[in-house]
């Protein structure tokens, strides 16, 4: 398996877990954030992710921060 193949397992990893915090996180604010990380993982820009849920960009920078994405 070559290295792109490698990430793209990682980000459907990152991906998976992701969609168990969704299903368990109760805080609005944590779950737009996951659902930025999501999005973003899942190709999405900075802009449509802010547009879709309604949050600065720089709220979705942090999130990646703290999930640590690419």
């Amino acid at each position: 398996m070559n290295y792109t193949g490698l990430e793209q397992q990682s980000k459907e990893l990152q991906i998976a877990e992701l969609e168990l915090f969704i299903k368990s996180v109760i805080d609005s604010r944590e779950l737009k954030r996951a659902l930025s990380v999501k999005m973003s993982l899942e190709g999405k820009t900075c802009e449509e992710i802010s547009r879709i849920l309604c949050v600065k960009q720089s709220f979705i920078y942090y999130g990646r921060n703290i999930f640590r994405v690419c």
